[in-house]
This record gives C-alpha cells, sequence and structure tokens, in this order.
C-alpha cells in the first residue's frame, strides 16, 4: 500500500508531532512506501528523517496559490499512490479535488480540535472540501466531530497516541517530597489566544500569595511571547521560566511535577491534547481547562482535575492541593500514566490509521 499524507508543514505543534508519530508507527506495522508532501520547507521534527518516508515540498506563494493544484497533480500522478491522507485545511483544499479527479480516495484527518473555523473563511471552505469529496474523515475527539458538524457517516475517531519508546532512555524521576523544595509546575503550548497563560499566570500569582512553595515554566513560542513575558512578570515576578520550543520534550517533563492546559474558549477548544498525554505518560498529573475533547482522555478526581474555563481560583486551589500533598499527587500521577498505556498508545492510533486506510480503499 502507498499512502501520501499531506500537512502545510511540520512546525512545532500537536498536529505535526502527531503525524511524525503516525508515520513511526505505520514503520513499525511494516507500512514502508510512505510520502509526506509539505507546503511549507519548515521542519521542527527532524527525527522525521530517520524513519521510513519520503519527503516532498511544494513552494507556494501564499494560501491562496492556486499553482499548487498543478503541482500535486503532477507530484499524485507520478506516485500514483492508493490513497490520499491530508491534515490540514489548506491540504485538504487542496487534495481532495486532485484526488477527485485522479481517481485516488482521499481520507481527511483534519479535525484535530473541537472548534469549528469561522463561516466563509478560507479554513471553513478548506474544511467543506473536505466534507464533499472525501471518503471518510479522521478526528481525535468525538468532541471535535460534533463542534465540526461532519457528516455523520463520514465520521471516524481515532485518538492520540503516545509512543512509549519515548521514554525507554529517560531517567526516572519520582515526585517531589514533602521537604520544602518546589513543586515544579508547567504549561506546554504554543504562544498565542488560544491557550489561555494569563488564567495560569493569575493562578500562579494566588499560589504565591498563599506562601505555596513552587516554580512554573511555560514551554513553547508564539506570537505573543513579549506580551506574556510581561504579563507574567507583573502578576509572578521571577517565579515563571519561560523556555521556548523545547526539542526534547520528554527530558523536560521528566523534570516536571505537574502540568497544565489552559484553553481560551472564544478562540479554541482542545480535540485530544498532546502535551495532556505527554505529561500524564509519565506520571504526572494534569490540571487542564474542561471542554473539547480534554474530558475524554482527563476523568476529574482519578487521573487528573478539571477546572472552569477562566477560574484562576479553581485552579489555584487544585494545584495548591497537588503542590502540598504528594500522595495525593503521586495517585493521579499513576492513574494517568495508566491511562494513556491502556487507551492512548501509539501502537493502537497506527492501526486504527491502517484499518481507516484499508476501509477507504475498499469502500471505492
Amino acid at each position: 500500500m502507498k499512502i501520501v499524507i499531506i500537512n502545510d508543514m511540520l512546525w512545532g505543534g500537536g498536529r505535526e508531532r502527531r503525524i511524525v508519530q503516525l508515520i513511526a508507527g505505520l514503520n513499525r506495522l511494516g507500512l514502508k512506501q510512505i510520502t509526506l508532501i509539505l507546503l511549507d520547507d519548515r521542519i521542527d521534527y527532524p527525527e522525521v528523517h530517520d524513519l521510513d518516508v519520503n519527503i516532498i515540498k511544494i513552494t507556494r506563494k501564499n494560501n491562496r496559490d492556486l499553482s499548487v493544484f498543478q503541482k500535486l497533480h503532477a507530484i499524485l500522478s507520478d506516485i500514483s499512490p492508493n490513497l490520499v491522507n491530508p491534515w490540514s485545511y489548506m491540504s485538504v483544499f487542496y487534495a481532495a479535488p486532485v484526488c477527485k479527479l485522479l481517481g485516488i480516495p482521499c481520507l481527511g484527518a483534519f479535525v484535530v480540535d473541537a472548534k469549528a473555523p469561522k463561516v466563509f473563511s478560507v479554513n471553513w471552505f478548506g474544511m467543506h472540501t473536505g466534507f464533499l469529496w472525501c471518503s471518510s474523515i479522521v478526528g481525535n475527539s468525538h468532541a471535535g466531530h460534533e463542534a465540526y458538524g461532519t457528516p455523520s457517516h463520514k465520521r471516524i475517531v481515532i485518538y492520540n497516541g503516545f509512543d512509549e519508546q519515548r521514554l525507554a532512555s529517560l531517567p526516572v524521576v519520582s515526585a517531589q517530597s514533602d521537604s520544602g523544595d518546589p513543586i515544579q509546575i508547567a504549561m506546554i503550548g504554543r504562544l498565542d489566544r488560544q491557550k489561555d497563560y494569563r488564567t495560569y499566570f493569575d493562578a500562579l500569582a494566588l499560589l504565591k500569595s498563599r506562601d505555596v512553595c513552587f516554580k512554573a515554566y511555560v514551554a513553547g513560542q508564539g506570537d505573543q511571547l513579549d506580551a506574556l513575558k510581561a504579563y507574567a512578570l507583573d502578576r509572578c515576578g521571577d517565579s515563571v521560566t519561560f523556555t521556548g520550543f523545547i526539542r526534547d520534550i520528554d527530558q523536560f517533563i521528566a523534570g516536571i511535577d505537574v502540568g497544565v492546559l489552559c484553553t481560551d474558549p472564544i478562540f479554541h477548544a482542545e480535540g485530544i491534547s498532546n502535551s495532556i498525554l505527554e505529561t500524564m505518560a509519565q506520571g504526572k498529573p494534569v490540571v487542564a481547562t474542561d471542554g473539547g475533547g480534554t474530558p475524554e482522555i482527563v476523568t476529574h478526581g482519578h487521573d487528573g482535575y478539571l477546572v472552569p474555563p477562566r477560574d484562576a481560583r479553581v485552579l489555584a486551589d487544585r494545584l495548591q492541593e497537588l503542590c502540598i500533598d504528594s500522595t495525593r499527587r503521586k495517585s493521579l500521577g499513576d492513574n494517568a500514566a495508566r491511562t494513556v498505556e491502556t487507551r492512548f498508545n501509539l501502537k493502537n492510533m497506527a492501526a486504527s490509521f491502517l484499518q481507516a486506510y484499508d476501509d477507504c480503499l475498499y469502500s471505492n
């Protein structure tokens, strides 16, 4: 089977990490004839070069460069794949019509969050192109399909899969004891309007006012960096460290005790968050904004906590509990690791995609 996966780029985001992990998982299942087509030359995950995948980059002037249709047509005609799997709004916008013209089955995988694009936006047109011409649509959460309004007969849910082999070389780091050492708290994600860092900083300010011993981190990059640094300094002083984009995220997570993911529902709703899975996989509890697909990962009070959107006080209360109660922190963390191991592993994800590819081929 020859598969073509298409995405805008491989920048440091959750969708892109998921694509790289999928290719690794498919390789392990014996699928080696994979081509990855990118619409930009940026690659933040160089480990993709270690996989059995042929990478082709299409040069485009902008998001509306119609010459991409012709270039993609030439590439797909040359490769003659059994199936094309676009992962973004723009890639499905370009790929679905070309696949229809060439008679190649197209399986969309662009439902990766739980907030549909604005009506009549470029992304909205890409989404509906996929709805119209893709044989099936993969979403990584049930909440995502509901939010997008994916045609019910085309819906497939495949959860993100964490690759347990990533942890093989990591040191075993236990949770902090009650020795008085600061508890390490981190929020991992891009620095933009979708992630609600201000509520995170407000909660940290409350912890500081309560004399809770902690050290906090922000791991990510984005266009809001300067504004968020100023806000954090004003609210939390020197209690927050901005790390920038971290390539070895597993090593970083090994050194923290608690993960946080705050989302602003005005701009975004999570699908299945990679940062949540990566933190839970190492036995670290997560406190996350309730909504979108997050309740499909985190069971409140069992392997983490769900908190209302933009509620700094409730977030601070949960973080304070985890900072001062090492027994509770370990219990939630142990359950979190089991959740990822049993429900969100890479083998399941890759096998589910392979089955979706087979189903798509046989239905056409």
